[in-house]
């Protein structure tokens, strides 16, 4: 009587799962890319450009010893339109503004009114952990830098049983 095995073994080639997940999603992007394309070529054209809806912007993080420097390219947003949440392992930033242009022409029978919203929101994990409440903050030329003290190591001390 042959002997079966305990368990059947399958043999399963991730990275080319993976591969072929990735070329799919590329495909359809394209895809997705060109009938944007389509569609907003068919639209008519507005003479003031339009600038809207959320991004998200480079960021750098620096070990400086005691501290760590997060840096984020903010460009076009005031102090007061920028809001931070610092805990001792994350960064959450907040950039919200909007404003309303209106374009009119002489001689012409339209009006073209426009409302712009750009939003940015972004949580930071940080590699370590840092002190919230000694967190400073500060914005030049369109990068936001923040200054984020590191919390200090545990104390390891070694006890005897009772």
């Amino acid at each position: 009587m042959p002997v079966k095995p305990e368990k059947e073994e399958y043999s399963i080639d991730l990275e080319s799962i993976v591969k072929d997940v990735y070329k799919e999603m590329a495909r359809l992007q394209k895809e997705f890319e060109q009938t944007f394309r389509d569609i907003w070529s068919k639209l008519p054209k507005i003479p003031v450009p339009i600038s809207f809806g959320f991004f998200e912007p480079a960021y750098d993080i620096e070990d400086k010893g005691n501290e760590i420097v997060l840096y984020v390219d903010l460009p076009g947003f005031a102090r007061d339109e920028i809001k931070i949440r610092v805990t001792e392992d994350s960064v959450e930033i907040r950039a919200e503004k909007s404003e309303s242009r209106k374009l009119e022409e002489k001689g012409k029978k339209y009006i073209v009114k426009q409302r712009v919203y750009e939003g940015f929101y972004k949580r930071i994990v940080l590699p370590v952990k840092v002190k919230p409440e000694g967190a400073r903050a500060k914005l030049v030329n369109g990068v936001l830098e923040l200054i984020l003290p590191k919390s200090e190591a545990k104390k390891e001390v070694e006890i005897s049983v009772e």
